[in-house]
This record gives structure tokens, C-alpha cells and sequence, in this order.
């Protein structure tokens, strides 16, 4: 790895050692650099352009190109906070950053929820995906609760609940669901007395990676027959507070949003009153076909 791009990575780490932006960004550069075989000082802004065709050829999606596009940017923006002398940044927002559409959040049907929880066995990790698809977690959130997050007896009155750091190091309080606690409990009842601090370690009594996680539920989805990702587990469960009625605003603290407008997306997904507008006009279509269907030729004009 470059020596800038390392110091680069330990710069990231001071100023946010909770996030996972530095792992991200610094596979990012290593894969940039590696295709370009050049030096900071040596890229140019066509060789920016060079890189984003190679993705497209690729097949990468729209938001993984422009986070490649936001490491490097980012990467340059610290040489120039190193040095008077640092090379001008290659990537240029107007020119290179690729727009993209809103897209929905993907949630997954029901049936196949129940589907991928019918294989799931394992105490451990029963918990560790109800803990996303009944508490809205995301895959790197589970990843890094441990025992003292846990806050299982609260006073009465009160519900059950983690504490979360999540994005950017920001922390939450999520209340758990009584299958979710039941799943925890059950887990914690089997848990093995191992140093490690993390609330689900791996058979090797180490915290798991995302990938490790990702990579469990995946073996889950084969034998079930279904395909769905952590991040939809966590979408439905977005979707099942909004079919609830639960208002928007206690939705962007139960998932852990700085913008209302983030959460705002998910009442496209299902939105009661658009769903009976529409259901209301289908009827009154149907009814006029249906007498139209009784007048002669050219009645209808």
C-alpha cells in the first residue's frame, strides 16, 4: 500500500475510530491505484475519467462508483491538509460524480421471512437477524453490540433496549421486540464463557467481521430457497412500523437517521392512503367498463 494512502487510513481512524469509512476507502484507493499503476502526484483528472469507464465496463453500480469517486476525492482533500505542495485533486464533482435516480429501499416479502427463519437453528444467530429485522439494525451495528450494550431489566414501565453506536459514531437507544429478547435470552443461556467482550463471537471466540455475518445468512438464504441481505431484514422492518402507523418521526430514531428525509423514503414503500386512492379508483374503472359493456356499438361516443 502506498505510504500516503496508509497515513491517509490512520487520519480517517483519529477522526472517527468507530466508523467503517477507513476499510471502505482504503480498499477503494488500493483497487484505483493498483489498475492505474501511478502515483498520487501523477493522476489526472482523464485518468479519473479512464477509471470510471473501466468500472461502468465492469458492471458496478451507480453508488459504488461514485464511493470509489468520494475516497479518492477525500484522499487528495488530506495530502492538501499534509502539504502546501499537494497534487490538485483529479476528481472533479461536476464532471465525474454520476447522478442517480431515488431508489426505494428493497424490503423482503413476509412469506419469505418466515421461509428463512424456518432453517435458522442456531440460537446465535436467530438473535443476530431478528436483531435487524424486529429492531431495525444494520449488519455492522450487531456486529459491533457487546454484553455491556445490553440493558435487558429496565425499571418498570419501561422497555428493554441496546444501545447502539452506529453511523459516524453515533449512538441510539433500540427497544427490543419480545420475540427478539426471547431470541437473546435464549442465546445468552448458551453463550460460551470467552474473553471476547462482542455479544455474538465467532467459533473462534472472536468478534465477527460484516462480512462473516453477511456471509451466515447468505448459507441461510441457499437452504431456504430465498435470497435476502441484511439490509433488508432491516428494511422490513421499517416497513412493518410504517404499515403500523408509527409516525416518521419515531421511525428516524428507531433506525438511527440524521435526516428526516431518509426516513421519509420508506413511506413510499407502503403507503396506506395511496393504496386506497387507488384501490377506490380501480372500483369506480370497473363499474363504468362494466356498464359500458351492456350499450350498443358506438354508445359509449
Amino acid at each position: 500500500m502506498l505510504p500516503e494512502v496508509q497515513r491517509f487510513g490512520k487520519w480517517l481512524r483519529r477522526k472517527n475510530p468507530h466508523a467503517t469509512t477507513p476499510t471502505h476507502y482504503l480498499s477503494d484507493l488500493r483497487i484505483f491505484f493498483g489498475w492505474l499503476g501511478k502515483s498520487p502526484d501523477a493522476i489526472s483528472l482523464h485518468d479519473v475519467d479512464a477509471y470510471i469507464e473501466h468500472t461502468q465496463q465492469l458492471g458496478h453500480a451507480v453508488a459504488t462508483v461514485n464511493r470509489r469517486l468520494a475516497a479518492i476525492r477525500s484522499f487528495y482533500d488530506f495530502l492538501d491538509l499534509e502539504s502546501d505542495e499537494a497534487p490538485p485533486n483529479p476528481v472533479l464533482p461536476k464532471r465525474h460524480f454520476i447522478r442517480q435516480g431515488r431508489r426505494l429501499p428493497r424490503d423482503a416479502e413476509d412469506a419469505d421471512v418466515v421461509q428463512l427463519f424456518g432453517v435458522i437453528s442456531s440460537p446465535r444467530d436467530r438473535a443476530m437477524f431478528l436483531l435487524m429485522v424486529r429492531c431495525g439494525l444494520r449488519v455492522g451495528e450487531v456486529r459491533n453490540l457487546s454484553l455491556g450494550d445490553l440493558y435487558l431489566q429496565p425499571t418498570p414501565g419501561s422497555l428493554p433496549r441496546l444501545w447502539l453506536r452506529g453511523k459516524n459514531g453515533s449512538e441510539r437507544v433500540v427497544y427490543l421486540s419480545a420475540q427478539a429478547l426471547d431470541a437473546l435470552q435464549s442465546w445468552l443461556a448458551v453463550r460460551p464463557a470467552v474473553d471476547e467482550p462482542a455479544l455474538f463471537p465467532n467459533r473462534f471466540g472472536r468478534r465477527f467481521s460484516v462480512t462473516g455475518i453477511q456471509d451466515r445468512l447468505a448459507n441461510y438464504c441457499h437452504q431456504a430457497g430465498v435470497w435476502i441481505t441484511c439490509h433488508m431484514l432491516r428494511h422490513t422492518f421499517a416497513r412493518h412500523l410504517v404499515e403500523a402507523g408509527v409516525p416518521v418521526t419515531s421511525l428516524q430514531r428507531l433506525l438511527g437517521h440524521v435526516r428526516i428525509r431518509t426516513t421519509q423514503i420508506y413511506l413510499h414503500i407502503s403507503d396506506r392512503q395511496v393504496q386506497a386512492d387507488y384501490e377506490a379508483a380501480m372500483e369506480e374503472v370497473s363499474q363504468r367498463l362494466a356498464a359500458l359493456q351492456g350499450l350498443p356499438d358506438g354508445g359509449g361516443r
